[in-house]
């Protein structure tokens, strides 16, 4: 089979990854969930949510077809270097280490979580309802991602089809995402103060730790999605919660960064109290708790070390020693032409 129908062939079978539709708007609705109970921000999202808003959670994988810097914004593949704890926190010094090549084509979701994260502190402070709502919606999208523990090392796809079979088709039934969320909701943490691109890179961290024990239930599983749920529904139930948890505490921290605006739908009751203390999640917390390097201060020019990423890798550069191989097609919440989706491979030269 050539090389181009064989890829053909994998974008045919892999329309619905990264939670799913389903996944991302269910996620999408519980975003504020973890927020202090009575507080006016967790209030005034829980009374906008609609299917609309949570459908847009899903549009950062319909702008893949589109844009071929979009997919590596969805992951970080951070075993291409080891110790774990040695991947630079700050994008300029990963393409010291390794170019920027693989800087980019490794992932670059902590970095787009901190890029999105400030785009909502800007609507905060404008106190535009309609560019909160979209902004935060959007912002979920990737920040749930980097809680899949797939879209957190370079194996992201073992035993032929894990990726599929546990982000999209087990959460296909009904009674099985319902059957996430509700466990989900007894591993909420405590929201708290977010630091978004270092909050993200320890997600990764710590999901890239539970990779071995979902592909030890995968092979359990021998191919049956019941049992794939049965076996790894409260692994999905801790990541969620923990997600939960974060995007709640990056949804709260935007608004007190920008002044803790009193947005049209306040009550006169509720709390407008800010977060102080430092997030606590308890599904996968990372070791030692959250850290906070000197480094962390906001990459204003990540987007645009994408971009020239994406440029070095269509003209067949590589810079350094990262995740210079080529992997298999990839993920989206919703369906991709092969057309587009071999044209954005080709760009890529990344799954995810």
């Amino acid at each position: 089979m050539s090389r181009a129908l064989s890829l053909l062939v994998v974008l045919a079978a892999s329309t619905s990854f990264a939670w799913g539709f389903d996944g991302h708007r269910r996620l999408a609705s519980l975003m504020q969930d973890a927020m202090p109970a009575g507080h006016c921000l967790r209030s005034w999202y829980s009374a906008r949510q609609t299917s609309a808003l949570q459908d847009k959670a899903c549009d950062p994988d319909r702008w893949r077809g589109n844009d071929a810097a979009e997919g590596p914004r969805h992951y970080l593949e951070i075993d291409w270097i080891t110790p774990l704890s040695r991947y630079p926190r700050d994008f300029d010094a990963v393409i010291a280490l390794i170019g920027a090549r693989n800087a980019t084509g490794n992932g670059i979701v902590p970095w787009h979580v901190e890029v999105k994260y400030g785009e909502l502190v800007a609507a905060f402070r404008a106190k535009n309802t309609t560019a909160i709502l979209d902004s935060s919606f959007v912002l979920s999208h990737y920040v749930f991602d980097s809680f899949s523990v797939l879209h957190d090392t370079r194996n992201f796809d073992p035993n032929m089809g894990l990726h599929a079979r546990w982000e999209s088709d087990m959460l296909n039934s009904l009674s099985n995402i319902n059957g996430v969320t509700t466990l989900a909701a007894t591993y909420y943490g405590t929201a708290g103060l977010a630091d978004p691109r270092n909050n993200i890179f320890d997600v990764v961290i710590a999901g890239n730790g539970v990779v071995p024990q979902l592909i030890a239930a995968d092979v359990a599983a021998a191919g049956s999605i019941p049992a794939l749920y049965s076996s790894t529904r409260e692994l999905t139930a801790r990541r969620w919660g923990d997600g939960v948890t974060v995007m709640s505490s990056l949804l709260w921290s935007a608004w007190a960064e920008a002044g803790s605006p009193e947005l049209s739908g306040f009550s006169t009751s509720c709390s407008r109290a800010a977060p102080t203390a430092e997030i606590v999640i308890v599904g996968f917390p990372p070791d030692g708790g959250f850290q906070h390097p000197s480094d962390a201060g906001v990459d204003a020019g990540v987007d645009a070390g994408v971009d020239a990423g994406v440029d070095a890798m269509d003209a067949g550069t590589d810079g350094g020693s990262g995740g210079s191989e080529e992997a298999p097609l990839g993920c989206g919440c919703g369906s991709v032409s092969p057309l587009l989706g071999l044209l954005a491979l080709g760009l890529l030269r990344r799954r995810r």
